[in-house]
């Protein structure tokens, strides 16, 4: 006799019970409507692909991933050649033509609106480097400190399995199609759609896409930032936003902003002096390049960070070799795209002159101290 307890309880139903779960297939041809909806997937995928590769984006084009840096960190060990600092470095120095002028190809840890000094306090505690770093000097980040991306060395030493697993299978697809580019996602169209602005608010001036990349991280001036004259405005548009208010800023020659800039740079100076003297005491070498800019970005750089007070002090205070464009024809006369970054072509013709001017002061400096 089942208790009073258990007969107060509505018996519930077996999860399985045929009278109270029924799923019955409904007659279909499924077998038909299978082969429509592949069909339909791969007709939409492939109009979107063409609708990207229409709009300026390729196959091959590689996202700048944590993975993608850290795939190229895990090669700077022992003699190797490396190359750090932010975009101009990344964007000017094609690896293919430093490779063919002097036999050895560098590793490119560049990272974008980042200082070098991260990447060259990574290289100096790492006591399996004992090579060569050229350090791309630009003067508002690299006297700042300031590093857009400056999580990524940290990131990619506690870089999981998994993420390593799905870089690679991505970098198969991002092979083949174009439409796997950063730029064409949904989320990315959203936010920089140009919708009506309500009262008061500013129109969104990040930075847009500017890069093509290899896998390597070989990287070049995307072609529509060249030949697409409203694109190239736009790019100049996000740098003048980020530029104007510090030119602004600077107006006054009695403006505290100067003490605290130099104050700011003597510190960074000494900073990968310390560095630097890491890396020597292993063997290995520190050098310095500044890569061509003009426009508005020449007026901060010579305003903010005159040459005696920056980039001569940066090379006296470390005992360091440096190339600045300026001092040599052979890398005047370029195409910068916009104030910042060569165009594809002329980057490849100023790794080819800009090489050999470093492997020549190089080598004078090596003599000069073997004397």
């Amino acid at each position: 006799m089942p208790s009073s307890t258990s007969s107060s309880k509505p018996q519930l139903a077996r999860p399985f019970d045929d009278d109270v779960v029924r799923r019955p297939v409904p007659e279909r041809p499924w077998r038909g409507l299978a082969i429509i909806s592949v069909i339909a997937t791969i007709a939409l995928m492939v109009g979107w692909e063409l609708y990207w590769r229409a709009n300026w984006h390729i196959p091959g084009d590689f996202k700048n991933t944590t993975s993608l840096w850290a795939e190229q960190r895990r090669n700077a060990k022992g003699d190797a050649t490396v190359l750090i600092g932010s975009s101009r470095i990344l964007f000017d120095t094609d690896l293919n033509v430093w490779e063919n002028t002097v036999g050895v190809r560098p590793i490119q840890l560049a990272l974008e609106g980042t200082s070098p000094q991260p990447v060259l306090a990574d290289l100096a505690a790492d006591e399996e480097f004992n090579g060569l770093v050229v350090v791309g000097v630009t003067a508002p980040l690299t006297f700042s400190g300031y590093a857009y991306r400056g999580d990524v060395i940290e990131e990619a030493r506690n870089e999981a399995p998994f993420e390593r697993a799905g870089h690679v299978l991505w970098m198969q697809l991002e092979k083949l199609f174009a439409y796997t580019d950063e730029a064409t996602r949904p989320k990315t169209m959203v936010f920089y759609a140009g919708l009506p602005l309500r009262e008061g608010m500013r129109r969104r001036m990040e930075p847009r896409k500017l890069e093509i990349m290899n896998a390597d991280r070989n990287t070049e001036m995307w072609s529509r930032v060249v030949d697409d004259p409203a694109y190239q405005q736009l790019a100049r548009d996000v740098w003048g936003n980020s530029v104007g208010p510090m030119l602004e800023g600077l107006k006054d020659p009695n403006s505290p902003a100067y003490g605290a800039i130099a104050e700011q740079t003597n510190k960074i100076i000494a900073e990968l002096g310390a560095d630097i003297e890491k890396i020597r005491a292993r063997g290995g070498d520190v050098v310095f390049a500044r890569m061509p800019y003009d426009g508005l970005y020449e007026e901060i750089e010579e305003k903010a960070f005159p040459r005696e007070k920056a980039w001569d002090k940066l090379l006296a205070e470390t005992n360091s070799i440096g190339v600045h464009f300026k001092d040599y024809e052979a890398l005047q006369g370029f195409y910068i795209v916009e104030w910042s970054h060569l165009a594809p072509r002329d980057a490849e013709a100023f790794t080819a002159a800009f090489v050999p001017i470093l492997y020549e002061q190089m080598d004078t400096a090596t003599g000069a101290s073997a004397d």
